[in-house]
């Protein structure tokens, strides 16, 4: 197994165009076609979660030709949350934490 398809397969069911992957993995300093192994599990987790919050952010939903895909949000950001919940990015889980949360303006 390929970095690249260890990302493909941490994408799934979410379906992301190959250059978009090979883009993150260039920014990542990530060789894609490098053999993957354990060492590069958070890595490969962290460029799983950019491209997951990019699907968040930029598109919930695609046509094409006589198909269309959406996606549900409040899933994607579940998703997003245990990912970075099971690598500890801390900064990750507070961005997209899927719990109500309340603020206290304190003046």
């Amino acid at each position: 197994m390929t970095n690249y398809d260890a990302i493909v397969s941490s994408l799934y069911p979410y379906d992301v165009d190959d250059l978009t992957i090979e883009k993150f993995c260039i920014d990542a300093d990530i060789y894609k076609d490098d053999e993957y192994d354990a060492s590069m599990r958070e890595p490969i987790a962290r460029v799983t979660v950019h491209i997951l919050k990019d699907v968040l952010y930029n598109l919930s939903s695609e046509s094409n030709a006589g198909y269309s895909l959406s996606y549900d949000t409040t899933k994607l950001k579940e998703r997003i949350y245990n990912i970075a919940k099971y690598n500890g990015f801390k900064d990750v889980m507070d961005e997209v934490n899927p719990s109500p949360r309340v603020y206290i303006n304190v003046d």
